[in-house]
């Protein structure tokens, strides 16, 4: 018999402690009275669908002036010590075009790129620094005729601002141009730059 109180006391006492907590619930919901709220006799409801979206009114009938009449022009000739040079050709005027880049297979020389000032002007992030994370950095090099780098790329960035730390540390960087054929091309370059702790 004791075995039996000891076995299903805990349950029992569950099972009395969840009627009393649903007995006071129910009396508090049904026993205390709801606020009332006042309702504003002059508002109305009304559906989303019921609202019609704003349309601007018409401009007014403004009637159009004709001018017959144009002012003149200044009577007055102001000389300056500027050379005006009178270009025919309209394509000289335009931006110099961006350059046919060769895909990396096409060339036979790659273009020479000064590795040591590069890694010379790394500054290690300092998020990936704290944590001790190394990482490479593949980036996409659009180099012109010149070996100027016209145009960076990130292809694939492992973050902690390691992309931004490569892009900052190629800028103003100069580099010998690819060659295809014994001519020197435009080309875009894959350069991967590594972040290693040492």
């Amino acid at each position: 018999m004791k075995d039996w109180l000891y076995r299903y006391r805990m349950p029992a006492f569950l099972a009395v402690a969840a009627l009393f907590h649903l007995a006071a619930f129910a009396w508090i919901r049904f026993a205390i009275p709801a606020k009332e709220v006042a309702i504003d006799p002059g508002a109305t409801v009304f559906k989303l669908v019921d609202v019609e979206e704003y349309v601007p009114p018409p401009p007014p009938d403004v009637p159009i002036r004709k001018v017959m009449e144009q002012p003149k022009a200044s009577e007055n000739i102001v000389e300056t010590a500027e050379t005006v040079v009178e270009v025919s050709d309209e394509s000289l005027l335009s931006a110099p075009a961006e350059p046919e880049y060769l895909p990396q297979h096409k060339i036979s020389d790659i273009p020479a790129i000064p590795t040591k000032d590069i890694l010379a002007r790394i500054e290690y992030p300092p998020i990936a620094l704290r944590q001790g994370i190394e990482g490479v950095v593949y980036l996409e090099l659009f180099i012109d005729e010149e070996g100027n780098i016209r145009k960076v790329n990130v292809l694939k960035d492992p973050g902690f601002g390691f992309s931004d730390a490569a892009l900052r540390a190629l800028e103003g960087i100069r580099c010998e141009p690819a060659r295809a054929n014994g001519k020197t091309v435009a080309v875009r370059f894959r350069y991967p730059v590594r972040f290693t702790l040492k």
